[in-house]
C-alpha cells in the first residue's frame, strides 16, 4: 500500500493526486492545479506556450488549448479512488482493533468482569484490580446481553408509544402559549405607542415581566415535552446500538450506559402530567399598563365614541346569548383585545369587528352591536 501510494502521488505537491489528473507526453502525471502553478512559475501564460516537465525537463507544447488540451489520465483517477476506499477500510479495521484493546495493559479484552460489569483483558484478571471478581468469556456475555437488550428495547418502545398523545397535547399548549404571548405583545406595543413618553419605562417593565412569565411557563411545558419524548429517544439509541455496533466491546460499553438510563426511565410508572392550560392574561397586563391614568386622555381627538369598561364589554357581549360554550373565556379575551385596540385605530383604518360567539346563532355579523351604538343607547361617560 505504501508503494502504491507513492505511485499515486503528485511529484509537485507530494500528496495523493487531486483529480483531474493530467498526463504529459513524457508520461509523467500531475494534478491539474499543480501543473497550472508550474506554468505560472515558468511564465507560460499563453495557450500556445511551452514549458518543461518538472520531472524529466522535456519541453511540452500546449498547442493552442492550454492545460485543457492535455490528456486526462482516467485510469489513474479510477485507481486513486479505489486506493482511497481501501485506506478507509484499513483505517476502520485499525480503529476496531484499537477499541478492543485494554488501555491499561495493551492486551485484547476477551473477558467480562461480572462484578464491575465491564470488559477486561487477561492481565486485568490475573494481576489487576479484577483479580477477586467473577468473570465470564466476553462472547458468552455478549450473546446473553444482546438478547436481553432486544427485550429491553420492546419495553422502551411501549413506554414511548404511551406518551404520543400526551406529547401532542403538550406541543399544542406550547403553540397556544406562544400565540397568546404574541397577542399580548401586540396589545402592549399598540397602546404604548399612543401614550406619553413618560410611560415608556412602564412598557419596558411590562415586556420584561411578560417575557419572564412566558419563559417560565414555556420552560415548564418544554420540560414536560422532553420527559414525554425521553422513551422515544432512548428507544432510538438502543435500536441504533443493536443494529450498528462495531464490536462486542463497544456494545457492552454502551449497553451499560443505556441500561442505566432505561432502569431510571422504567422506575417512573406514571407518565408526566400535562399541565393545565395557563395562557398569558391580557387583561392583567392591560390593567398594569393604564394603572393611575385616565385612558380617555390618550384616545385620538377625532374619535367621538366613549370608552366602555373592559368587564362591562365582555358582559354585554355574553348577555346577548342564552348559552355559553366552553370556549367563551378564550373568545372574551380575544374580544377584549380587539375592542381595546380598535379604540386606538387611526381615522382612516377600518373599525375592528368583534368575533361571533360560537354558542349563539343570533350573534351574526349583521346584528353585532358596535361600541358606538351601545354608547348612544347606554351610558355616555363610561371609562376604563
Amino acid at each position: 500500500m505504501e508503494a502504491l501510494g507513492k505511485v499515486l502521488s503528485c511529484p509537485v505537491c507530494l500528496d495523493l493526486f487531486t483529480p483531474p489528473v493530467l498526463v504529459l507526453s513524457c508520461s509523467h502525471n500531475f494534478c491539474k492545479q499543480c501543473l497550472e502553478q508550474i506554468l505560472l512559475c515558468q511564465n507560460c501564460t499563453h495557450v500556445n506556450g511551452q514549458f518543461c516537465c518538472p520531472v524529466c525537463r522535456k519541453v511540452i507544447y500546449l498547442r493552442g488549448r492550454g492545460t485543457n488540451g492535455l490528456q486526462r489520465n482516467i485510469l489513474a483517477e479510477n485507481i486513486l479512488e479505489k486506493f482511497k476506499d481501501e485506506l478507509e477500510t484499513i483505517h476502520a479495521k485499525e480503529q476496531n482493533q484499537l477499541a478492543q484493546m485494554c488501555e491499561k495493559h495493551g492486551e485484547i479484552m476477551n473477558l467480562m468482569c461480572l462484578s464491575d460489569d465491564e470488559p477486561i483483558c487477561g492481565i486485568c484478571k490475573l494481576f489487576g484490580d479484577h483479580k477477586p471478581h467473577r468473570i465470564a468469556k466476553i462472547s458468552e456475555a455478549y450473546s446473553a446481553r444482546k438478547v436481553s437488550f432486544a427485550e429491553d428495547i420492546q419495553l422502551v418502545l411501549q413506554k414511548s408509544e404511551s406518551t404520543t398523545q400526551a406529547t401532542e397535547e403538550t406541543e399544542k399548549l406550547i403553540s397556544e402559549l406562544i400565540t397568546s404571548t404574541a397577542d399580548t405583545r401586540a396589545m402592549i406595543d399598540t397602546i404604548g405607542s399612543s401614550l406619553l413618553n413618560g410611560i415608556k419605562f412602564r412598557i419596558a417593565t411590562l415586556k420584561k415581566k411578560l417575557d419572564n412569565e412566558h419563559s417560565t411557563k414555556l420552560e415548564k411545558l418544554q420540560l414536560v415535552a422532553r420527559e414525554l419524548q425521553a422513551p422515544r429517544q432512548l428507544y432510538q439509541q438502543m435500536k441504533t446500538l443493536l443494529e450498528q455496533h462495531l464490536n462486542a466491546v463497544q456494545f457492552l460499553h454502551e449497553d451499560k450506559k443505556l441500561r442505566t438510563e432505561m432502569e431510571r426511565l422504567m422506575e417512573g410508572n406514571s407518565l408526566p402530567k400535562v399541565p393545565v392550560k395557563d395562557n398569558i392574561s391580557i387583561r392583567h397586563y392591560f390593567q398594569e399598563l393604564i394603572k393611575g391614568m385616565n385612558i380617555t386622555d390618550f384616545v385620538l381627538a377625532k374619535t367621538d365614541q366613549v370608552l366602555m369598561n373592559a368587564a362591562e364589554l365582555c358582559e354585554a357581549w355574553q348577555s346577548g346569548c342564552s348559552t355559553q360554550s366552553s370556549l367563551s373565556g378564550d373568545i372574551s379575551d380575544e374580544i377584549f383585545c380587539k375592542s381595546v385596540l380598535g379604540l386606538f385605530r387611526k381615522p382612516n383604518e377600518k373599525e375592528p369587528n368583534l368575533p361571533r360567539n360560537p354558542s349563539c346563532s343570533a350573534c351574526s355579523p349583521s346584528t353585532t352591536v358596535s361600541p358606538t351604538q351601545e354608547n348612544d343607547s347606554g351610558s355616555k361617560e363610561s371609562t376604563v
